[in-house]
């Protein structure tokens, strides 16, 4: 039926992931949108903007709180909290209620941004980020499983369409936004934003229809599990996020840790194969449905997260680009996103198809990326953003037809626990991305040697306007330079979607 004649079907606890009659009153799927979705959109909006809008405050906020050797924890405190959360919120939201857990998580956020606004000193502020992480990685999980919950399977993609562009809009414009609220307010602002922010995504999640979660007798934690998770989480992101410069690549400290996490996550595989309530529902993800589009997504994250963060780098460093306008040249490969998101979202819900749509966009995104990695040091400016608009397309092409498959695979009951699994992976592939290929171009700067490569650092240091106050020969040679390692990244970052690719074909059609 149409978008106001479809009708809404709620499963009765312990159903199936098929259709089945409604246990109460009936919503069509305009009713759904109009109640459900402003309340998840601000939620999601907070969570996937609050992940970048701090990149143009970092400087600002080391020079108020000092501490230069220690600013970049006010970032991987807020990623290590909410990748650990991430999951948690989502068993925890099958067990007690999804629209209870989404407020919980907006009441922590909130207070923590007010926290950070008012931090003292550069370790309050760190502190204050993981706790904001701890609310915000409940979040997105939470805002897709309310989709999946109060959404028919058919209609799920156009849904995740508009999710899809909400998250690109918020990851690519939080710099943008940062950048002039530090400049014209304060960088306190940037946390105090979240305040009136999170009152109003409150408010709305508020109307969201209650659904009464499902029940299987007394509730046990899994505490063990929970904090095994949490250690070997925190090792893996501080080993991708370490590698290659404080742990070096011939030190064996950073094999030890390699080989404790991966200990770390043996032992956490055959904890939760026996317990009763596991945080990670290892069964689930086993399953081929589940588990081939979470790697899908890992890839995507990659591919996003790199070449958000790198490109306006590369804008500043190889073009001399000043840093408002890089923010601004991600528009392209942001509304692109949108635009690819929205149309596969709607595409979905027409024909019922999953499969395809990844693999034309992963594709699409890899020709896109060769081509940059080719031509970028011939290539104009216009060419460049081009090149990502038609990247952004093919990505924007991903994320709905993956959430909708696993959405439908899990079913009602473990519906939170498995959109946990893909916002961990997600948040996995995006420190993957960022990891390697940082790792690769600070290497093939490296590779430079002698006083170039010593003028390399000090400019990646000292930032793009330490450029101007070199000799024109010293800047010829640093753009030529440039050019190379940023080939070789978006090479890598093609290789990355290639990978994504591959897997995509492997992932089992659902059955609507």
């Amino acid at each position: 039926m149409d978008e106001g004649g479809t009708a809404l079907r709620r499963t009765t606890p312990g159903a199936s992931a098929e259709p089945q009659p409604a246990t109460g009153p009936q919503l069509t799927v305009r009713d759904a949108f109009r109640q459900v979705f402003p309340g998840v959109m601000v939620a999601m909006f907070l969570a996937a903007a609050d992940q970048t809008i701090l990149a143009s405050a970092l400087p600002t906020i080391a020079t108020r709180l000092g501490g230069f050797a220690y600013v970049s924890w006010v970032v991987v405190a807020y990623l290590l909290a909410a990748t650990i959360a991430a999951p948690l919120y989502g068993h925890l939201g099958d067990r007690f209620g999804r629209k209870r857990m989404l407020l919980v998580a907006l009441a922590v956020f909130t207070v923590a941004s007010a926290a950070c606004a008012a931090s003292p000193t550069l370790a309050a502020l760190i502190g204050s980020r993981a706790l904001q992480g701890l609310g915000g990685g409940g979040l997105m999980t939470l805002a897709q499983a309310l989709i999946g919950e109060n959404i028919p399977p058919r209609e799920r993609g156009r849904f995740q369409g508009y999710f899809a562009g909400v998250f690109a809009l918020a990851s690519t414009s939080g710099p943008i936004l940062g950048a002039y609220l530090t400049e014209h307010i304060s960088w306190r602002s940037v946390f105090a934003i979240n305040l009136p922010l999170g009152v109003l995504a409150a408010f709305l999640a508020w109307k969201i229809p209650a659904v009464a979660p499902p029940r299987h007798g007394r509730y046990r934690p899994d505490v063990f599990g929970t904090i095994l998770f949490c250690l070997a989480t925190v090792g893996l992101l501080f080993t991708l996020s370490s590698a290659g410069h404080a742990l070096p690549f011939d030190s064996g400290r950073l094999y030890a840790l390699i080989a404790v996490v991966l200990l770390g996550y043996a032992v956490l595989y055959w904890w939760e194969r026996k317990s009763g309530h596991p945080v990670i529902p290892v069964r689930l993800l086993q399953r081929p449905e589940i588990m081939r589009p979470d790697a899908v997504v890992i890839c995507f994250a990659a591919t996003l997260f790199a070449t958000v963060l790198y490109l306006p780098l590369y804008l500043q460093l190889g073009r001399g680009l000043g840093i408002g306008t890089s923010g601004t040249l991600l528009l392209p490969i942001t509304l692109s996103m949108v635009t690819g998101a929205t149309i596969t979202g709607r595409l979905v819900s027409l024909t019922g198809a999953v499969k395809p749509f990844p693999i034309i966009g992963l594709s699409v995104a890899t020709v896109a990326l060769i081509a940059l990695g080719a031509m970028i040091g011939i290539a104009s400016t216009s060419v460049v953003l081009i090149l990502t608009a038609f990247t952004g397309v093919g990505l924007g092409m991903v994320m709905p037809a993956m959430q909708v498959a696993v959405q439908h695979a899990a079913g009602r009951e473990s519906l939170g626990a498995a959109i946990g699994s893909m916002s961990l992976c997600r948040s996995i592939g995006g420190a993957i991305g960022v990891a390697a290929i940082g790792a690769i171009i600070f290497l093939s700067i490296e590779h430079a040697g002698g006083a170039l490569g010593a003028v390399l650092r000090h400019v990646m240091d000292a930032g793009p306007g330490s450029i101007e106050q070199l000799s024109a020969a010293d800047r010829a040679a640093i753009a030529d330079q440039l050019d190379h390692s940023f080939s070789i990244a978006f090479f890598s970052i093609a290789a990355i979607t290639a990978i994504g690719t591959l897997l995509a074909t492997t992932v089992p059609k659902p059955r609507f």
